[in-house]
């Protein structure tokens, strides 16, 4: 995300550990109304992209520069069987070098890898993880 977002644009690789992308998770139904509240309070600038048949649509947004800092989507009950289907909330996703050896020095130190590392097709890899203390945030990288 982050990293080709940059090499597009021309800007070096993200350095490890700086926050490089940040997504919104809303319910069913609620994108547009999530888009027009950011809009209308910061300026927030959607591109709406289309949804394919094993993924949801994807609206990156900008916040006034050349390129997008995040995105928004709706998230499905599907995904998470029987489990509980999160709040809508915000995900931060930090710059790492290598994913798994990330994600095995976070188990090392005290914390979870609640999810992944795995790909997102064409873009990168990720993880999500939880610090010891229980925040959770996302990893990502190669």
């Amino acid at each position: 995300m982050a990293e080709q977002a940059s090499e597009m644009a021309g800007f070096p690789k993200p350095q490890e550990g700086t926050f490089v992308w940040t997504e919104i998770a809303v319910s069913p139904g609620d994108a547009e109304k999530c888009k027009a509240f950011y809009k209308a309070v910061f300026g927030w600038i959607f591109k709406d992209g289309t949804a394919t048949e094993n993924s949801p649509a994807y609206h990156e947004f900008s916040t006034g520069g050349d390129h997008p800092v995040g995105g928004l989507y709706e998230t499905d009950p599907k995904w998470f069987g029987e489990g509980p289907v999160p709040p809508p909330h915000f995900m931060a996703y930090v710059a790492v070098d290598d994913i798994d050896a990330n994600a095995k020095k976070i188990e090392e130190l005290g914390g979870k890898v609640l999810k992944g590392p795995m790909e997102i097709p064409h873009v990168g890899r990720f993880a999500i993880i939880q610090d010891p203390t229980g925040a959770v945030l996302a990893t990502f990288g190669k």
